[in-house]
Parts: structure tokens; C-alpha cells; sequence
């Protein structure tokens, strides 16, 4: 069955007090430093509008500033951050209109792949996902939320993997990265979670149906369901990141003096 790379989706640790915490192993890879820089960002202890410093951050982590800069042109290619010539690049301030034209743009890709994909679904393919939904029932194991995680992956790259274009299937991956990493961080709320599979599951009975009018009609409202569940963490995220952190706001400053 084809899937996305489910080791690019993160879910961050409950306590963010890491931003003088240096990277333990030695072998310190770009996808490290990009986890490192998601997990600041999203935690509001590296807040948006600030500008980031590579010299000085490589310098705070014992890194080489060679997988700083991937990282940070990834996390750029994301949507995280904003790059810009000659000087130091920023964290990008998400507002709830970026929100909603994001999850837009979401709803014209995913639908129209869709429709492209539909003629070419398996029942191979349909049970492989219907054996990750059952893996993936929330309250049935302890890793049920990574389960959860890797159920919603795996069907909503079906149709990006099976459209038959490549730009489309090019473009959603790129949006995916964005998506995924945020919404592995809100998917906490495990209760925001279970309502995400049950829409999931919902999707998943109507293509073993062959019921593409239902099938799409659901995917389009789960899609809205997801842009509400994002406007409603925002707050929380901007709430967080006004009060700071112990050390955060003096890492920052030394990151860009």
C-alpha cells in the first residue's frame, strides 16, 4: 500500500522548557534540528516575528551550522519560517486568515485528487487501511494516538499517491509537510483525535462502498472540521508563547542580539 513517510510526522513531548537543551547524540542530523525548531516554534518559545541567528543557535546547541541551515530551509519550505536575503531569517506569524486560505487551498487539492484517484482504488489498498483503522481505535492500546497518526497518513495519501499527477501529488506532499507536523502537535487532545478518526473511518466505509458522492462529501467536511480544530489551537499557541519560558526569551535574544 502507498503511504506517506510517516517518520517526518512528529508529536512533541509535553514540557518545551528545552530551549538551552543541546542535542544528545553526536550524530546530529538536518531532522533532528528541523524536530528541535518545530518543537520551538509550536511551543511559543521561539515566538513568531523573531529573527534567528545561525551562528548563534549553532553555537547554543553544539551543532555544525550546516544542518541548522537544512533545518531551517526546510522548516522554511513548511511554513514555519520566512527567509530573507542577506538577513536573518524569521519565525512566521500564523494568523487565523492564514489558517483559513491554508485549509482552502487543502480542500481544491485533496477533493479534486479525489476525484482523479477514485477509478483506481484497490481492495487491497482498501483492506490495508481498514486493518490500520482497526490498529488505530482509540483507548485500545497505549500508542493508539500514534496509530491514530498513521491511519489518517495512509489515507489521505491514497489519493495523493494514486491521482495520476505528479505536479498535484508534488503539491500535496509539500502541504502534508506543514499539516502533519502541526497537527501532530494539537492532536494531543486526544479527544480532537478520536473525532478525527471517527471522520477517518467514515471516509474509509464509503469508499469500500464505492460511494464516491458520500466519500467526498465527507472528506470535504472533515478538511473544514480540521481548519476549525487548527483557529481553536492558535489562541492556545499565542497564549503560550506571551508568557514565555524560563530562559526562552534569553535564547532568542541571543540568537539574534
Amino acid at each position: 500500500m502507498l503511504t506517506f513517510n510517516f517518520a517526518s510526522v512528529h508529536t512533541f513531548p509535553r514540557s518545551m522548557s528545552s530551549a538551552r537543551r543541546k542535542l544528545k547524540r553526536p550524530g546530529r542530523t538536518a531532522e533532528q534540528v528541523f524536530r528541535r525548531l518545530i518543537e520551538l516554534i509550536l511551543s511559543g518559545e521561539f515566538p513568531s516575528g523573531s529573527p534567528v541567528r545561525e551562528s548563534r543557535l549553532a553555537r547554543q546547541w553544539r551543532i555544525s551550522r550546516t544542518p541548522l541551515r537544512e533545518a531551517i530551509r526546510r522548516a522554511a519550505e513548511c511554513g514555519f519560517m520566512v527567509l530573507r536575503p542577506n538577513q536573518a531569517p524569521i519565525i512566521r506569524p500564523l494568523s487565523a486568515e492564514d489558517v483559513r486560505a491554508l485549509y482552502k487551498l487543502r480542500e481544491l487539492l485533496e477533493t479534486h485528487a479525489f476525484n482523479l484517484a477514485w477509478p483506481f482504488f484497490t481492495e487491497k489498498e482498501l483492506q490495508s487501511l481498514t486493518t490500520l483503522a482497526a490498529q488505530a481505535r482509540p483507548g485500545n492500546s497505549r500508542d493508539w494516538p500514534k496509530r491514530c497518526l498513521k491511519f489518517d497518513l495512509a489515507l489521505h495519501g491514497l489519493w495523493a499517491q494514486r491521482c495520476g499527477n505528479s505536479w498535484l501529488r508534488t503539491d500535496l506532499e509539500r502541504h502534508y509537510q506543514f499539516l502533519r507536523v502541526f497537527q501532530s502537535w494539537i492532536g494531543r487532545d486526544h479527544r480532537q483525535l478520536a473525532k478525527a478518526y471517527d471522520e477517518h473511518l467514515a471516509i474509509l466505509s464509503a469508499l469500500k462502498k464505492r460511494d464516491r458522492a458520500t466519500g467526498l462529501a465527507l472528506l470535504r467536511d472533515h478538511i473544514r472540521e480540521s481548519a476549525k480544530m487548527v483557529q481553536q489551537a492558535l489562541p492556545k499557541a499565542e497564549a503560550v508563547g506571551s508568557k514565555g519560558f524560563i530562559g526562552s526569551n534569553q535564547l532568542v535574544e541571543a540568537a539574534h542580539p
